[in-house]
């Protein structure tokens, strides 16, 4: 798959956190085909992990979704395949890895700088602007980290990665 096709997917996953996806279910509903899970199921997965799983300021929301896209791609389904489970491990602590280098935190009250996980700490945090100014940037490059390790590990396995984009309506 092509670089530009990858950023494209990268922004419609910003794109549809701006639109009033939590930063969870814009990840996950963006990657949910590529990994054959329904729209319905990311959405409803998703609504749990956005804010730092559950508004509580925890590990960002946009991190916890690529993590499962990473565990559906590369995951096991035998508890005694250790390969997959390593496989996996290791795809998650690159992301982590990566994702680090870029924002330096992967916390959401860390990244965002309040405390979200209050009614007034949220609203604190709003009207600073930093889910307009700072969260859609997290979003983009989570995809962005996780496009990167979907077609890595797909063209080291000889296979192509073809991410189904979904229509915005």
């Amino acid at each position: 798959m092509k670089k530009t096709k990858r950023a494209s997917s990268a922004r419609t996953a910003a794109k549809k956190f701006t639109c009033g996806y939590r930063c969870s279910e814009a990840i996950l509903t963006t990657y949910c085909g590529k990994v054959g899970l329904n729209s319905d199921s990311a959405m409803k997965m998703g609504c749990a992990l956005g804010g730092g799983l559950g508004s509580h300021g925890d590990i960002c929301g946009a991190i916890t979704a690529s993590i499962l896209i990473l565990g559906l791609k590369h995951g096991r389904t035998d508890k005694t395949d250790s390969a997959k489970r390593i496989k996996t491990d290791s795809q998650v602590q690159k992301f982590l890895r990566k994702f680090k280098l870029m924002h330096k935190h992967i916390r959401c009250n860390d990244l965002i700088g309040f405390d979200r996980s209050t009614p007034e700490g949220h609203d604190i945090a709003a009207a600073a602007g930093v889910f307009k100014n700072l969260c859609p940037k997290f979003v983009e490059d989570a995809a962005s980290i996780l496009e990167e390790l979907l077609y890595t590990a797909s063209t080291a396995q000889g296979g192509s990665c073809q991410i189904i984009e979904q229509r915005q309506d």
